[in-house]
């Protein structure tokens, strides 16, 4: 029955021949007229609008066809459909009767469009599909019919044995052709399988006849319409929503360009030893390069000219700053002890007094001892500069790694409320006093080499340095930036040690996986160039017969992009703020404050150091000697109600006033940035409104 009654996939029947095809073959069965259609709706009624054409008139839904358009030109609205005031049944019959003598629309095929004159020219448009925050939506039709006359619609799959739905397809372009191109491009198929998604190309030049295995099949739902007269008959449309909504994951994941089956093609999961080298440069090695970076810029400010300030001064200065550092320090080093003890746990018994160096796994965990005990560069010392130096110093990165994993080392880290050297008031769970770590351990610092100078020390020292770019180096602030970038690269090296350092080890079930960054990146290597060209095709399975009756997949949709959510050439949403218009204080005083902000105590003590800071200060602290002046935040570290009783607070505002200091800010910033953008002129318009008064 199958092989005899062929199923075919074609446009919404109202569409067929109104593209103005040549031949009556071509009409019913040519691109225009096979390919599903995009139809696109302006409201947030959409669903509403389609029911009520095609309740009234079926033939009206070319009008929704999608086409490109920008806020500046947009396409051309449809008709509203819905019968706001119900007619009675006779009169929609007679219109109806009515629309079916009248000849149908010839419509135009979907093409570029031309907009306003770019650089003299015509800037030709794509069709870009817009979300949902734009006031735009957008849903694929066809039909499923029987390739036999008489018999027009297919029946709806039931009992699992049938499935139906759309495919989203991507066009990538071939490796090594230009991104903007047309052509030439592949297809590729959205799969989703246990290791993850990606974009699957399909094998061979036809992707009407493949569906990839795990591919992703989105629904669609029937919508049921009468022909017009004179017969009259039920038809079935199915439709589906276009995820345009789901943009940013489809072109944050990467594609494979192997053939599907071959050994190159085969995608494998994010292996053991990458998960947990991300979870180490985001833990440990980026937080150690921002100490190393801090540490750097500060230098030239305190390695100042003869005429600077005093030694005193700068040794303040450095000092303030190392105590800084330590408290960073301190918690990177813990982070640092749990990814050893959880991915390297020979290796961290060894470093707790247990086992013997013979016993590491591999030379590569050897060598990564060696350097954590025996490196050159110390992490503690008197040339390292403090105003109120902690009791000892490490001996090297494994002493300080034994010391920070100490009991009651952790928790005191953790529950601190205060800034380092300031007292630390938290209390333990048994109810014993938490003190800072006593010991001192600078993963980067400024070390003393005179009276008056300083230098950029630590561990990090004992790495191997990266090649210097041979281009001259520059003057200024970027020479600065340029050496602290070169000293934080450094830990580079660590980076590769440990990664060498984990061999073949299986990762423990809780790896967290890979960073959206990361996916993100190789995302963007393996699609390199490309617009992010899409198109649909609707496909008919029968899930019981196998090889016998291949997946029928529809033609291509027109090709489209989707376009972000910050798309310059997207219509826009109309948003109404309303500001306080009685701005008075009389008129301020009358708004309700219904919005609560949950304040704590750390926050609630660091917003009173906050209070006592104005721009004088913050200038002062940035200008150079001798007009610096240093911000005192003061020792407050938590707020109390007297001398032991910690409290938060409660804070009830007004969202009104909310907004009208959130534009005077930020009218203050941008004249401010004008500076830099020159972007004033574009951006913002205003209208006078006669009339429009702040009292009566």
């Amino acid at each position: 029955m199958a092989a005899n009654h062929p199923i075919l996939w074609t446009a919404p029947a109202p569409l067929a021949g109104r593209f103005g095809a040549d031949g009556a073959v071509a009409a019913r069965f040519g691109v225009d007229s096979a390919r599903p259609a995009l139809l696109r709706f302006e409201t947030d009624e959409f669903i509403e609008q389609l029911l009520a054409t095609l309740a009234t008139a079926p033939r009206d839904i070319g009008r929704y066809i999608a086409r490109p358009e920008t806020w500046r030109s947009p396409q051309a609205a449809a008709p509203d459909p819905i019968e706001r005031i119900p007619r009675p049944s006779a009169a929609r019959a007679l219109a109806r009767r009515a629309l079916g003598r009248a000849p149908a629309e010839v419509l135009q095929p979907v093409a570029a469009r031309e907009s306003r004159l770019e650089q003299g020219r015509p800037r030709s448009l794509p069709l870009k599909l817009y979300q949902a925050a734009h006031q735009r939506h957008y849903l694929v039709a066809a039909q499923l019919v029987c390739g036999i006359p008489g018999l027009p619609d297919r029946a709806l799959p039931s009992g699992g044995r049938e499935k139906i739905g759309f495919v989203l397809r991507r066009l990538l372009p071939v490796d090594g052709a230009d991104g903007g191109a047309p052509e030439p491009r592949e297809e590729y198929a959205f799969v989703k399988d246990a290791s993850g998604a990606r974009w699957q190309r399909i094998a061979g030049s036809d992707g009407r006849t493949a569906l990839a295995d795990g591919e992703e099949l989105l629904p669609l739902f029937p919508m049921a319409y009468a022909e017009e007269a004179p017969t009259a008959r039920t038809r079935r449309l199915l439709v589906g929503s276009v995820p345009v909504g789901r943009r940013e994951e489809y072109l944050s994941t990467r594609a494979e360009r192997a053939a599907p089956g071959s050994a190159a093609g085969v995608a494998a999961e994010p292996s053991a030893v990458a998960t947990r080298k991300e979870q180490f440069r985001v833990e440990v090695a980026e937080p150690w390069k921002n100490l190393v970076r801090t540490a750097a810029l500060a230098l030239p400010r305190i390695n100042q000219a003869s005429d600077g300030p005093s030694p005193a001064a700068r040794e303040a200065a450095a000092g303030k700053l190392n105590e800084q550092l330590q408290a960073g320090s301190w918690l990177t080093l813990l982070d640092l002890a749990d990814w050893l003890a959880v991915h390297l746990p020979a290796l961290w018994a060894l470093l707790g007094g247990e086992g013997t160096r013979a016993g590491l796994p591999n030379e590569a965990q050897r060598t990564l001892f060696d350097w954590l005990t025996t490196q050159a560069q110390p992490v503690g010392g008197a040339d390292f500069v403090f105003t109120q130096p902690p009791a000892a110093n490490a001996d090297n990165l494994a002493d300080a790694l034994r010391r920070i994993s100490a009991p009651g080392v952790r928790e005191g880290l953790e529950r601190t409320t205060s800034v380092f050297p300031d007292a630390n008031d938290g209390i333990a769970d048994n109810g014993a006093a938490l003190a800072w770590p006593g010991f001192k351990a600078l993963l980067a610092g400024l070390r003393r080499l005179g009276p008056t100078s300083y230098v950029v020390d630590g561990p990090f020292m004992a790495l191997t340095a990266p090649a210097q770019p041979e281009d001259p180096v520059p003057a200024g602030a970027a020479s600065h930036l340029r050496a602290a970038e070169a000293a934080a690269a450094r830990i580079d090296k660590l980076v590769q040690m440990v990664v060498t350092a984990l061999g073949d080890s299986a990762a423990p079930a809780d790896t967290p996986p890979l960073p959206f960054a990361v996916t993100l990146r190789d995302a963007l290597e393996t699609t390199r160039g490309d617009e992010g060209w899409f198109y649909i095709r609707f496909v008919h399975l029968r899930c019981d017969c196998g090889p016998l009756h291949v997946p029928l997949l529809s033609e291509a949709s027109e090709r489209f992009q989707l376009a972000s959510f910050f798309d310059p050439d997207a219509p826009a949403r109309p948003i109404r703020i309303s500001l306080p218009l009685d701005t008075t204080p009389a008129g301020l005083r009358k708004h309700p404050k219904n919005a609560v902000l949950m304040v704590s105590d750390v926050l609630c003590g660091q917003m009173q150091r906050a209070k006592g800071l104005g721009l004088v200060d913050l200038v002062l602290s940035v200008l150079p000697w001798p007009l610096n002046k240093p911000l005192d935040l003061g020792g407050t570290s938590k707020c109390k109600n007297g001398a032991s009783l910690d409290i938060g607070m409660i804070c009830s505002l007004s969202i009104p006033i909310v907004t009208l200091c959130a534009l005077i800010l930020l009218m203050i910033i941008v004249s401010l940035l004008d500076f830099i953008f020159r972007w004033l002129p574009w951006f913002v318009m205003c209208l006078p409104v006669p009339g429009l008064k702040g009292k009566k």
